[in-house]
């Protein structure tokens, strides 16, 4: 008699979770969840931005690579039949005189690579096919040749670098250029005063720019890309 008395009593006092409780740790869990989903888009959005500017240095020191590594190579020349030889100041030269055929940090002076809009109709995962070969099968080129056919690719079209948006954007520019530092009155000089008692060399400084994620990450990088020592008498 006395226990089930008791147990009645209990019961009386245990009364459960009322409505109002259970929305409010509905809503609680529900918080938890929605701040859970935003750190994993939040990290997800992290990588992708940290993927590119990964991608966006190794391009970079890529040029300036290549551009320093063959800046002694011929450019419009055929290496099998060519007489053009680089003499001891490393000026390209032909039977003894100076030749108008340029080294590859030169061709950049007259012919920057710059890419101001974005193709997204060419990437490696959605449209394959449109891409071209990175390097041309042309023996007849020089090596030179085959470097610059192969940054054009890289850099004009979205091989590596995505482009943001649905639409070709102009804020992700791509572009190599070299600048012609002497002093003296050359074409492409950028500095043209003379000095009787000065040496006349040339210095080239290469430029390299990458904008990603419609231009707010940006990645500039400048090197000496050759010197040539004339050393006048």
């Amino acid at each position: 008699m006395g226990n089930t008395v008791k147990n009645i009593l209990k019961k009386n006092y245990e009364k459960g979770v009322s409505l109002l409780e259970a929305l409010i740790s509905t809503a609680i869990v529900g918080i938890g969840f929605i701040a859970v989903f935003q750190i994993v888009n939040y990290s997800t959005s992290s990588v992708n931005v940290s993927a590119e500017r990964t991608k966006m240095n190794y391009i970079v020191s890529m040029v300036a690579e290549d551009l320093i590594g063959y800046n002694s190579s011929l450019v419009d020349v055929n290496p099998h039949t060519t007489t053009v030889q680089l003499d001891e100041h490393r000026r390209p030269v032909e039977n003894g005189v100076i030749s108008s055929v340029k080294k590859f940090p030169q061709k950049f002076i007259d012919a920057p690579i710059k890419v101001e809009v974005c193709d997204s109709t060419k990437d490696r995962f959605n449209n394959f096919a449109s891409n071209t070969p990175l390097y041309e099968n042309n023996p007849e080129a020089s090596a030179a040749y085959n470097k610059r056919k192969r940054l054009e690719n890289i850099l004009k079209e979205d091989r590596y670098l995505k482009c943001i948006g649905s639409v070709d954007t102009t804020e992700d520019i791509k572009s190599v250029e070299v600048f012609k530092i002497c002093n003296d009155t050359s074409v492409g000089c950028k500095h043209t005063e003379t000095y009787s008692d000065h040496v006349y060399d040339e210095t080239y400084i290469g430029r390299v720019q990458i904008n990603t994620n419609n231009g707010k990450k940006k990645k500039i990088l400048y090197f000496q890309a050759d010197y040539i020592y004339k050393n006048y008498e």
